[in-house]
């Protein structure tokens, strides 16, 4: 019985060996050692966007990221020792009706009917839909003009190839929702007096959540490309 035990045992891990046979573990150093990038500048995305304070989100995580990678040098600014430049474009639809939508609504009876005095009832917006996208590009030794092309609506159209300038692009689109305070404002102490506050605190917590999606997902990029 003994003996049998041992060979079943002696099987699993056999087999449990040949399951891994082709897998590699991948060695978390600079994954961009191939493209002979060891000093990489991220300056602060460019905020193409009509959505207010977004580039600093955004940034932080990417470089955040980053800096996680061992032998990577990172660099805030341009124009010194970097090997390549990581530019980050956010924009959005330039329409306010289309970059935002009301997906939730209530009619402004009570208390809220008392705030709005003399005005007729409307409903009023308690959550919203939003559109972003985050294009990243990463290009070795960019001038001024290719920078500028990169950011510009056509730099979507350039494809990073081996051994070229581009070492990658890749563009991340997301479609997010985020409620709206829409307390009264009867009285100094009442919420709506910080209702324009309160739907930006919300608005910006989903964006954070967003951001570390971004880099997560950047994250998966390097892990399947590089």
């Amino acid at each position: 019985m003994l003996k049998t035990t041992h060979i079943f045992l002696f099987m699993l891990v056999t087999i449990f060996v040949a399951s891994c046979a082709g897998y590699r573990v991948r060695d978390r150093g600079n994954p961009f050692e191939q493209e002979k990038v060891r000093v990489l500048a991220i300056p602060m995305f460019i905020n193409k966007s009509i959505y207010p304070g977004v580039a600093p989100i955004f940034t932080r995580e990417i470089a955040r990221l980053m800096a996680s990678y061992p032998g990577l040098k990172l660099r805030t600014t341009t124009g010194g020792d970097e090997d390549a430049v990581l530019l980050g474009i956010i924009e959005s639809p330039q329409r306010y009706s289309q970059a935002y939508n009301t997906t939730a609504t209530k009619f402004t009876a009570g208390a809220l009917q008392t705030s709005i005095g003399n005005r007729a009832q409307y409903y009023l917006p308690t959550s919203s839909s939003y559109k972003i996208s985050v294009r990243l590009v990463m290009i070795k030794n960019p001038g001024k003009l290719e920078k500028e092309l990169l950011a510009s609506s056509l730099g979507s159209k350039i494809k990073g190839q081996p051994g070229s300038k581009v070492v990658f692009q890749q563009s991340f689109s997301y479609e997010g929702n985020f409620n709206r305070a829409s307390q009264d404002t009867i009285t100094p102490d009442s919420g709506g007096i910080t209702n324009y506050s309160k739907t930006r605190r919300f608005f910006i917590q989903t964006i954070e959540s967003l951001a570390v999606s971004t880099a997560q997902n950047v994250e998966d990029l390097v892990i399947n490309v590089f």
